[in-house]
C-alpha cells in the first residue's frame, strides 16, 4: 500500500493485483489506499504472465475463484510481494527465526545450524531490495563453497 500510495504522486491510475480477497498491512494505509481515487484494486487473482507488447506491458491474471482469465495493460509495472516471509516451513525446526519471521544469520549469512545459510528479503536484517538480495546470493554461494572446503579437509 505505501508503494502504491508513493506513486499516485506519478500515475494517473494504479491498478493492484491482490492474491487474496484481503489486503494485508496496516489499516491507515489499507483505509487511505481504499479512498483514493488513483487506485483499482483486483482481488484474488494469480499473475500466470508478464509480457511487452509495444511500448506497453500487458499483465495476465487468472480469478483464483472463477478461473476466469483476465488481462491488464499498462505503461510500467511494480512487483511487490509484501513483507511476510516465506518461512513457515521452518517454523518451531532447528533454525533460527527472529520474531517476524525472518531467518537470523551470521555475518557469512550462515544460520545457527551449520551448513545452512540465508540470503535475501527472508533474512533478518534484509533491505528488501531486489539489488541486494542478489548480492546475498553471491555472498551465500561463496560461503557454502568455503564451508564445503572445510569439510573436505
Amino acid at each position: 500500500m505505501q508503494e502504491g500510495l508513493f506513486l499516485t504522486k506519478f500515475a494517473a491510475k494504479i491498478t493492484f493485483i491482490a492474491w487474496d480477497s484481503k489486503l494485508t498491512g496496516s489499516d491507515f494505509l489499507i483505509q487511505k489506499s481504499l479512498k483514493e481515487p488513483k487506485f483499482s484494486i483486483n482481488y484474488m487473482l494469480q499473475t500466470t504472465k508478464i509480457e511487452r507488447v509495444g511500448t506497453k506491458i500487458k499483465l495476465y491474471a487468472t480469478d483464483r475463484t472463477t478461473s476466469e482469465e483476465k488481462t491488464f495493460e499498462a505503461d510500467g509495472i511494480f512487483v511487490f510481494i509484501g513483507l511476510k516471509p516465506n518461512t513457515e516451513f521452518l517454523k518451531g525446526g532447528v533454525v533460527e527465526l527472529d520474531e517476524r519471521g525472518f531467518i537470523k544469520t551470521d555475518k557469512t549469512l550462515q544460520t545457527n545450524v551449520k551448513g545452512i545459510f540465508a540470503a535475501g528479503d527472508c533474512r533478518s536484517g534484509s533491505t528488501l531490495q531486489i539489488a541486494s538480495a542478489v548480492g546475498e546470493g553471491a555472498v551465500a554461494a561463496l560461503m557454502v563453497r568455503e564451508y564445503l572446503k572445510g569439510l573436505e579437509n
